[in-house]
């Protein structure tokens, strides 16, 4: 697994630290769990102006049934980076593999 941390990380408000730990644990965690065959998992941690982007990648091959509906454990995700006022997409990449990248504010959402 190979980690990259860059940009701004300093100062985030609790509430978003504590969100972008939880959302990349989740993403190893169904990569370790569902990613068949994987050799490698990246992690992309970066601090902009006014944001903060998570990237979780692996390149796993496919499962051979496919979901059709998302995991609770997607669901739960999606809605932790929203009640920030953030954004969550997942799934498979073109080739091989699977990606989330999600996007929050820096300052969190009062929601």
């Amino acid at each position: 697994m190979e980690v990259e941390l860059s940009g701004d990380l300093h100062d985030l408000r609790p509430s978003v630290g504590a969100a972008i730990y939880r959302l990349a644990q989740e993403s190893i965690t169904n990569a370790v769990r569902h990613a068949r065959s994987a050799t490698r998992i990246n992690v992309s941690v970066i601090g902009e102006d006014d944001c903060v982007r998570l990237t979780v990648a692996d390149d796993g091959e496919a499962s051979p049934a496919g979901r059709s509906q998302p995991g609770y454990g997607l669901l739960g995700m999606a809605e932790r980076a929203t009640l920030l006022g953030g954004t969550l997409e997942a799934g498979p990449t073109r080739d091989r593999g699977w990606t989330v990248n999600a996007v929050l504010p820096r300052a969190g959402s009062a929601r």
